[in-house]
């Protein structure tokens, strides 16, 4: 089953069946919260490297796959595919590169590095803001409701290089434990509520 609906007829994907669908849509993500600067969880890159015909060529998934990650698949399709006019900026950071070093496999470890590598800012004030941040943070008690210290310094990271959503799969330790934590100044996201922030705009850029 998937997300949004696919017209074979006129080869597009069908994201309502009505306007007093999309206008509910719209007032439960309001425009201004369609975030502009996305941090990438390694488990995204990951994603994003393992299935690049599915999110940038709208492949389908095998049926293999199971329903969870296909549905971040198709979300990641629709994001990227609108995102070619909406221009988002995405963001990773040194931990991202240090977490992907640790990859067994040579061929998929040097792919996700060439992806990671071109998203990932490691020079700027921002990048070196959110560095600190990330491995203070690594120690603080304010994250203590994520058990992995990576999983704090990656958020830290990302706060500090002023991103608006961190995006993960990490539904185990980080979505299920995100309403435990402080307010925090981005949002924590899965794949596919990442999408439905965009969606009810994207008619603005598709």
């Amino acid at each position: 089953m998937t997300l949004e609906r696919w017209d074979p007829l006129r080869r597009r994907w069908i994201f309502y069946a009505s306007q007093q669908e999309q206008s509910a849509d719209c007032r439960a993500n309001p425009f201004e919260k369609v975030p502009g600067k996305i941090f990438l969880d390694t488990n995204v890159v990951n994603l994003i490297v393992k299935w690049p015909e599915q999110v940038f060529e709208n492949v389908p998934a095998p049926m293999s796959v199971d329903e969870k990650t296909a549905h971040d698949i198709e979300a990641l399709m629709h994001v990227f595919f609108t995102g070619q006019r909406a221009y988002w900026e995405l963001a990773a950071s040194a931990k991202t590169i240090e977490e992907i070093s640790n990859t067994p496999d040579e061929d998929v470890r040097e792919r996700l590095m060439d992806y990671a590598i071109q998203v990932a800012d490691q020079i700027s004030a921002g990048s070196r803001h959110g560095r600190d941040l990330g491995r203070r943070l690594n120690d603080s008690t304010l994250l203590s409701a994520l058990p992995d210290p990576n999983d704090r310094e990656l958020l830290g990271n990302a706060i500090g290089m002023g991103c608006d959503v961190f995006c993960t799969r990490d539904h185990k330790t980080i979505i299920k434990k995100r309403h435990l934590l402080p307010a925090l100044p981005l949002r924590i996201l899965t794949p596919v509520e990442w999408w439905q922030t965009i969606k009810p705009w994207a008619g603005l850029w598709c």
